[in-house]
């Protein structure tokens, strides 16, 4: 009878419930005991949205214009500077904003900013080269190309095929160029690449064990057998990682969840296979106040390097559960002789060709006409070159074309310019939105009305007898904000965002 009652109670468990029951009798005893009232209150509320500014846009990325526009209150992120907590939106959630369409800010938890700022600053600055081992959907590699200046070049990777389409989206509303997208188990890039990285981000496969299930990060329940599956593919993931990185080189490794079986215990195992030849580094001094790793796991041995990983339990910065660690290469790995790429001419699945100086309605002219300032001058500056891939123009990073170097095949690179159709050329919304402060010709501002109408995909009926048929208007909201392109067509300007 009890086992029948039992039965019925688990029924009426829900999944998330469970999966926090569980994790909680796992978690409590490895938590300070002067921090578990701490604990136990912050666990009872769900942490407050967040988002990251995109310093690309700088004119509209701007927490002080947000929070007078829209009345948030805000506080920012203790370990990242271009993060902030939205304490009290007034009813207007960030995603419903124009700024948010043009890519002014990335919603993100607030524990997920960790991670890139864990680099060191001046590497990430220098133009450097960065795998992002496991990418999509993209949240961590827009810290990436918002930290490195958009320099360099990302290669942003993630196995699953079904998530490319929403980081090449991410990519693509953000307004990078300087990357590329590939999808390939990230196990091979340490054979593949040997020593050719100069950072790598291993936003690691978890079983999502944090305390605190959110919409991006649902708890659920994990069995060990699962657990111990992940963790044997965490450590071939870093392994790989930490081969694929130069030396000098830095790797991050992280993960959404508290197991000391994905978390510490992968850092133990691979400092022991490596020891002098990599340094777990100090991740304590990149934070306000200490949040430090567990220094014995599971039974283990104690290692006291292990404080100097970053064990986000949620009371400590009012997050989400989370882990981190930032480990240095000091010298090349003795490893097995590279294995052969099972590809080749990886440029040419793209299909980028050069432009025609000697084609008509040249495209770098026409986009001058257009934007009122000159797109070379814009490509010297960023380290781009345009090239066509069929009837699109787009910006692709100069160094892709590096023959140095055989990228594997991708997905995606760079940034889509304009199409040629049939009225013409027409810029691309997101291309727009990243050079809208160098455009000061053809702006035409709308009113509250007008704005929404246009947003929501309507033409206007508006006759501009001053403007000839066919001119390409930028059309701003009240605040100056991007809200879509214009194409002048008679007594209407259509509405070329729907």
């Amino acid at each position: 009878m009890s086992k029948k009652k039992n039965s019925v109670r688990s029924r009426n468990i829900s999944p998330r419930k469970e999966a926090f029951d569980t994790a909680w009798e796992k978690f409590e005893p490895l938590i300070p005991e002067e921090e578990l009232p701490a604990l136990k209150a912050c666990i009872q509320f769900t942490p407050d949205p967040a988002i990251r500014l995109n310093p690309q846009k700088a004119s509209i990325s701007d927490i002080g214009k947000l929070r007078e526009r829209y009345h948030w209150d805000t506080e920012p992120v203790a370990f990242c500077p271009d993060g902030y907590k939205l304490k009290d939106t007034h009813g207007i959630a960030p995603g419903q904003t124009n700024e948010h369409r043009c890519g002014a800010f990335y919603i993100q938890d607030s524990a997920s900013m960790l991670p890139v700022t864990l680099f060191d600053r001046q590497k990430i600055l220098n133009k450097p080269l960065i795998l992002d081992m496991a990418a999509s959907p993209g949240g961590k590699t827009t810290h990436l190309s918002a930290a490195s200046r958009d320099s360099g070049l990302i290669l942003a990777n993630d196995s699953s095929a079904s998530r490319i389409t929403i980081l090449k989206k991410v990519m693509k509303n953000w307004g990078s160029i300087h990357h590329l997208i590939t999808v390939f188990p990230g196990e091979f890039f340490g054979q593949w690449y040997p020593n050719t990285f100069d950072l790598v981000l291993l936003d690691a496969p978890c079983s999502m064990q944090s305390l605190v299930s959110i919409a991006s990060h649902p708890m659920r329940p994990i069995s060990e057998r699962e657990e111990n599956a992940l963790a044997q593919r965490q450590l071939s993931l870093l392994d790989s990682a930490l081969k694929a990185v130069k030396p000098g080189g830095q790797v991050v490794y992280s993960t959404c969840t508290l197991s000391p079986t994905e978390d510490e215990s992968v850092i133990d195992g691979i400092l022991k296979k490596y020891g002098a030849q990599i340094t777990l580094l100090d991740g304590q001094q990149k934070l306000p106040y200490p949040a430090p790793g567990l220094v014995s796991v599971e039974g283990s041995e104690p290692n006291p390097s292990l404080e100097r990983t970053i064990r986000l339990w949620p009371h400590r910065y009012q997050t989400t559960g989370f882990f981190a660690a930032l480990i240095q290469k000091n010298d090349t790995f003795g490893f097995s002789e590279q294995i052969e790429k099972p590809f080749r001419r990886s440029r040419e699945e793209l299909r980028f060709t050069k432009i025609d100086p000697r084609q008509d309605h040249h495209p770098i002219e026409r986009m001058n006409e257009i934007f009122g300032f000159d797109l070379t001058e814009f490509a010297e500056q960023r380290e781009c070159c345009f090239r066509m891939r069929g009837n699109e123009l787009w910006a692709v990073p100069t160094v892709f074309f590096d023959e140095s170097v055989d990228w594997p095949p991708c997905k995606s690179c760079g940034m889509r310019v304009a199409a040629q159709t049939a009225s013409g050329w027409l810029p691309d919304f997101d291309w727009v939105s990243l050079v809208f402060d160098r455009i000061s010709q053809n702006r035409y501002p709308l009113d509250e009305t007008l704005a929404e109408a246009w947003v929501r995909g309507e033409d206007l009926p508006i006759s501009l007898p001053e403007h000839s048929k066919g001119t390409i208007l930028f059309m701003t909201d009240s605040w100056n904000v991007f809200i879509g392109c214009g194409y002048v067509s008679g007594n209407r300007i259509r509405n070329l965002t729907k």
